[in-house]
């Protein structure tokens, strides 16, 4: 049985508190450090430098993607087999960070897969690598390869909305729509039609509203809770946020869980699918 951590890590982990954790003699026995992207093309610049103790991470591995959801979720099945394969069990607590300009491009999809998959204990580092480096934290070239083990998953088909689901929510209004694209997409007319390219009743969040530009660090939990209110985005209704490809509206969905907010879920389509099936 693996030694307990004294503490509960924040779902918002901060630089400074990683720098102190991994310092903890049982460390590999109760954490895992792991670098998001997607594909494993990128496996090069993780090799040449990293966060100590972290493990690659193919935030795409087992998608069953097509032209619709390019960047799709993996099977239930595909998820476990690989997780396990990296030496992450479910007692491990799993910390998270991308190279991304804000360290959430990334990171936010590979979040959203855990908790998807039913493991509550996944932190997100604030700022990524750009600011792990801008704080002069080490950075190292080794690989930490643990044992294969055994990650269980506990799939939440709730966290998961496909067009059909889009389309009847858009007659019953019953969940708050978002969609986490920047205003100018949003707010984009169809030469033709003339009308806005966004899902209808949709609010607007753009992702760049996420983040305390100056610092490339997400804004804290009150100023998210008050984006969202400004809005118009009551958090205790359930929502479906959107975005493109389903990727960016990972990390609203963060921000709306550091608000408070009682049930959110991805459309993986996002507008990428939803543009293209309207037209069928």
């Amino acid at each position: 049985m693996f030694p307990k951590s004294n503490f509960v890590l924040p779902p918002l982990l901060e630089a400074n508190q990683l720098h102190e954790i991994l310092k903890e003699k049982n460390f590999d026995q109760n954490y895992r450090v792991i670098e998001a992207f997607f594909s494993d093309k990128f496996h090069q610049n993780f090799d040449q430098e990293h966060v100590p103790k972290a493990i690659y991470f193919d935030a795409l591995h087992g998608a069953d993607s097509n032209d619709y959801i390019p960047k799709n979720i993996p099977s239930v099945e595909k998820f476990e087999e690989y997780v396990s394969f990296l030496g992450i069990s479910n007692e491990h607590h799993v910390i998270i960070y991308d190279r991304s300009e804000n360290g959430f491009l990334v990171s936010g999809r590979a979040w959203y897969l855990f908790k998807m998959f039913g493991h509550e204990k996944v932190s997100i580092l604030n700022g990524g690598l750009s600011f792990w480096k801008k704080s002069k934290f080490d950075l190292t070239n080794d690989l930490f390869s643990p044992t294969k083990t055994k990650f269980k998953a506990n799939y939440n088909k709730n966290m998961i909305r496909n067009f059909e689901d889009i389309q009847n929510n858009i007659k019953t209004k019953e969940m708050v729509l978002i969609d986490s694209r920047e205003s100018e997409s949003f707010n984009k007319v169809h030469p033709e039609k003339g009308i806005k390219e966004h899902i209808p009743n949709s609010v607007n969040i753009p992702y760049s509203s996420l983040f305390d530009l100056e610092n490339a660090l997400l804004k804290n939990p009150s100023e998210l809770k008050k984006l969202f209110e400004n809005n118009d985005v009551d958090l205790n209704r359930p929502m479906i946020i959107s975005c493109m490809f389903g990727v960016r509206s990972c990390t609203t969905a963060f921000a709306a869980h550091l608000s408070g907010a009682k049930s959110f879920s991805l459309y993986p389509g996002s507008w990428n699918e939803y543009h293209q099936k309207i037209k069928e």
